[in-house]
């Protein structure tokens, strides 16, 4: 009923997975992302009223088993479903798909958004890489990618640099799944949904470098996730050291951790997995109406302050510093667009999908796609 239902070809993986040729409108709210707080708060705020009544839309999130948040302290139901990326694997899977190393050290410096853009020594934190890891492929978002201080600095480092692609691309969980599905290892200056991803399929996965700054987020919020899971995080290998070498246990850690973190647990056979995402024989009017008219009026009223926020929504929004005036910058990137495509059978992450650079980004020599 959103358009983050459809973020990071999420909806087109799930279709792909339920034997449809192309997604459907969604009856709720789907999680489009991992977070270390409630998924209620931090990705379902505009719309308060779903999930009040799960017989008609409900709150779809990947685990009832994350260590950041528990649905029993929720005011509303959440169904557990499993995250897009498991699905994936598992058609992948199915078509024989396995593991390889012959990316070598893949590295994906955490982002910002069009609303809150990260700062901080980019150069640093690539140079830092490069001594440790070597020249590696690094998976910029599509807008650093463009920004020519952020591509410039990891490309004189000597890094390959690729991008998964706009957030609405339905090929976008496909390169990420070709990046860590190849990857020696996958590293991160933050915990984020990429190592997960990375450490749910057995790659060895860590977070080490300069965190950068996003936001308003304070220190503290860095130290609770270390804190939390701390089997992600490595000191900082200044000594030129791998946080990888001789890992294997904790490698093994990470992996249980991960998909526990994602549902694995909760994935569903092809037949549940549309009746809980309301994909039934015939589509419903009910959830295009509220897709293209209902839920941009209602994120607009709450984004305006026309509708109140829960304190912990308020709370869990406040690390980004948003505010009304941000929202109105990009007045369009809230606005419904007509579904994604369906993904070619079978499925796969092979050369017809490429993860090039965007037209407007800065050229640079090493840079290259995710294949």
């Amino acid at each position: 009923m959103d358009i983050q239902n459809h973020y990071y070809g999420h909806s087109a993986v799930l279709a792909a997975y339920a034997g449809l040729p192309r997604p459907r409108h969604i009856a709720g709210l789907l999680q489009h992302g991992w977070t270390a707080i409630s998924p209620v708060a931090a990705h379902f705020a505009d719309f308060p009223k779903v999930g009040t009544d799960p017989r008609q839309r409900r709150l779809l999130v990947w685990s009832h088993g994350c260590r950041g948040w528990s649905p029993a302290d929720e005011d509303r139901a959440t169904t557990p479903v499993g995250a897009p990326v498991l699905y994936l694997e598992r058609l992948l899977r199915s078509q024989g798909w396995s593991r390889s190393d012959r990316l070598g050290p893949v590295y994906i410096p955490f982002h910002g958004t069009r609303l809150v853009r990260v700062t901080g020594a980019h150069a640093d934190l690539a140079r830092q890489v490069a001594k440790v890891d070597g020249p590696s492929t690094v998976c910029l978002h599509h807008e650093d990618m463009t920004d020519p201080e952020i591509a410039t600095a990891w490309a004189d480092a000597g890094h390959t640099l690729v991008t998964a692609g706009r957030r609405d691309d339905p090929h976008f969980l496909l390169r990420i799944m070709h990046l860590i599905g190849n990857a020696s290892r996958v590293s991160s200056n933050r915990l984020s949904t990429a190592v997960l991803y990375a450490a749910a399929v057995g790659a060895p996965a860590a977070v080490w470098g300069d965190p950068l700054t996003f936001g308003a987020q304070s220190s503290s919020a860095l130290e609770e996730l270390r804190a939390t899971w701390p089997e992600f995080h490595t000191a900082d290998p200044d000594d030129g050291s791998r946080p990888h070498d001789g890992a294997a246990e904790a490698d093994t850690a990470a992996t249980a951790l991960a998909r526990r973190e994602l549902g694995a647990d909760h994935l569903l056979e092809p037949s549940a997995l549309r009746e809980a995402l309301g994909w039934g024989r015939a589509p419903s009017i009910g959830p295009a109406v509220q897709y293209y008219a209902a839920s941009p009026l209602a994120k607009a009223a709450m984004v305006l302050g026309l509708t109140k926020r829960s304190e912990a929504a308020t709370q869990a929004m406040s690390a980004g510093s948003f505010s009304p005036m941000l929202w109105l910058r990009n007045p369009l990137a809230a606005l419904p667009r007509p579904l994604p495509r369906g993904l070619p059978a079978p499925v796969t992450t092979e050369e017809a999908l490429r993860a090039s650079a965007p037209e407007d980004a800065p050229h640079h020599p090493q840079q290259g796609d995710a294949q």
